[in-house]
């Protein structure tokens, strides 16, 4: 790739389809495009995928690092050094999945195993945390639970599978915006006039191909202007 590449070069390069929407820019990072007035990029872009009929949350990966939390964390309470369930509810997964290197196994093992109740009591249990809810204010109750109806939870094991590889580089770089489609999960990454930075390449590369998670870029771009670069 060229030295500095444009969002469409990179776009292209990790194999993320690029779409450009448009609305109107207020100038210090706001917008506005009719239905959302001084917001940020991101909501503009959830508001409009929400028009169109799908679930969508402005998370990054905080709803998925939860769900992988709530399907393990009868065994993370279990496995608890202070014998702790609220500890191991508000430890973050990637310190717990570092401290706990030693039970990789039992901890993967459970995730395919858990229960649909099972993970949902445990989803509201977390959701209902205080800690838990200024850690992650977007992460709501209602979009975890239908997170977890959508995604397997065979498939969730395969995430943790790769999160726990490298659980402090793997929590961050993923996408924006959490997309819920009839029975499907994709991710949005919200761009304006910035380009990926290293951590969301590393994501691309070495979590979401492996597990062909289906990725896009969406590029917001002032309405009256020229077109992006």
């Amino acid at each position: 790739m060229p030295k500095h590449p444009s969002l469409e070069a990179q776009s292209e390069h990790i194999g993320w389809p690029l779409q450009v929407m448009r609305a109107r820019y207020l100038g210090d990072k706001r917008w506005d495009d009719g239905e959302r007035f001084d917001v940020p990029a991101e909501e503009v872009v959830a508001a409009r995928i929400a028009a169109e009929g799908h679930l969508c949350s402005w998370c990054e990966g905080g709803s998925i690092n939860l769900l992988m939390k709530a399907a393990a964390l009868d065994v993370l309470a279990n496995l608890n050094f202070f014998s702790n369930r609220a500890d191991a509810i508000r430890r973050y997964l990637e310190a717990q999945f570092t401290i706990l290197k030693e039970f990789e196994s039992e901890l993967l093992a459970c995730i395919p195993n858990v229960t649909a109740g099972r993970l949902s009591e445990n989803i509201a249990e977390i959701c209902a945390d205080a800690f838990i809810r200024e850690a992650y204010p977007r992460v709501h109750q209602d979009f975890l639970i239908s997170l977890g109806c959508v995604l397997e939870t065979e498939f969730l094991s395969q995430v943790a599978t790769v999160f726990i590889t490298k659980p402090y580089d793997y929590r961050s770089g993923w996408p924006d915006l959490t997309v819920i489609d009839s029975r499907a999960v994709s991710f949005v990454e919200v761009k304006t006039t910035d380009r990926f930075h290293g951590s969301q390449l590393r994501f691309a590369e070495e979590v979401a191909k492996p597990l062909r998670l289906a990725c896009r870029t969406v590029q917001l771009w002032p309405a009256r202007s020229r077109s992006p670069p």
